[in-house]
């Protein structure tokens, strides 16, 4: 977007690639780097957990959402909005909850800490194993989406090496009722929308194989319910393996 001050700008960071294809070379090295360095320093951190870990994290991923979205909006879509890109995709909330961190108490907190030992991590390798909404023929874009799942890894690793999600029965339910509130909320901004975002969506079969398989043969609510359990079986196997340690203050 030319002659914009703020398209000017990030145009300045546009810099292009040859979009990485899956599981090429480019995309197995990205991999293995953000996986190794998210848990160097997620193991590294837990010897001496602090919210502040989190509550830091939280800021860093606003600041990246931010750019992404300018990004978006004033160099690849010239001033139109794509609500693909909202920020209320599963990888998108911890984002809230580490800002929020702070301003909560009690069981609360402790469902926002359980549900990103859980669910974030899921979303977090799910997204890095196939992260063909985030391999873009922009150097900064591309970054942007390994060192944002990056941090999300970071995030959920840190409160499994510091003991700190309750993993009670009561603790994962509460984190699911959590998971189950959001996704309606993600439910009912695509019905207000009424324009493909998220994979949450009434309206539109998803792009992802498995569920859009349902959809076509049952229907797009059954191809939901089965996404929706299929990230809560994946999400409570996560709290089964209880790591040796003090459980983090």
């Amino acid at each position: 977007m030319q002659g914009n001050f703020p398209g000017s700008i990030l145009e300045a960071t546009a810099w292009q690639m040859d979009k990485p294809e899956l599981f090429s070379g480019f995309h197995l090295a990205a991999f293995f780097i953000t996986v190794i360095a998210s848990v160097i320093l997620a193991k590294k951190a837990s010897g001496h957990y602090r919210d502040e870990y989190l509550i830091y994290s939280g800021w860093i991923l606003a600041v990246l959402e931010v750019y992404k979205q300018l990004f978006i909006y004033f160099v690849i879509n010239d001033g139109v909005y794509n609500w693909w890109f909202f920020p209320f995709q599963l990888c998108s909330v911890p984002m809230y909850l580490c800002v929020l961190l702070p301003l909560v108490q009690g069981s609360i907190r402790e469902s926002f800490l359980t549900f990103m030992s859980s669910y974030t991590l899921i979303s977090a390798a799910a997204a890095l194993i196939y992260p063909e909404d985030f391999l873009r023929p922009y150097i900064t874009l591309t970054a942007h989406g390994f060192i944002w799942h990056g941090i999300l890894l970071f995030i959920s690793l840190l409160l499994l090496f510091s003991n700190v999600p309750d993993r009670s029965i009561r603790g994962f339910v509460r984190a699911t009722g959590l998971f189950i509130v959001l996704s309606a909320v993600a439910v009912l901004i695509n019905a207000l929308v009424d324009t493909y975002m998220f994979y949450l969506n009434p309206y539109h079969n998803s792009p992802q194989p498995l569920v859009g398989t349902v959809q076509n043969a049952l229907g797009i609510p059954a191809g939901l319910i089965l996404y929706i359990l299929a990230i809560i079986i994946a999400a409570g196997l996560t709290l089964i393996i209880k790591p040796s340690g003090k459980k983090a203050g």
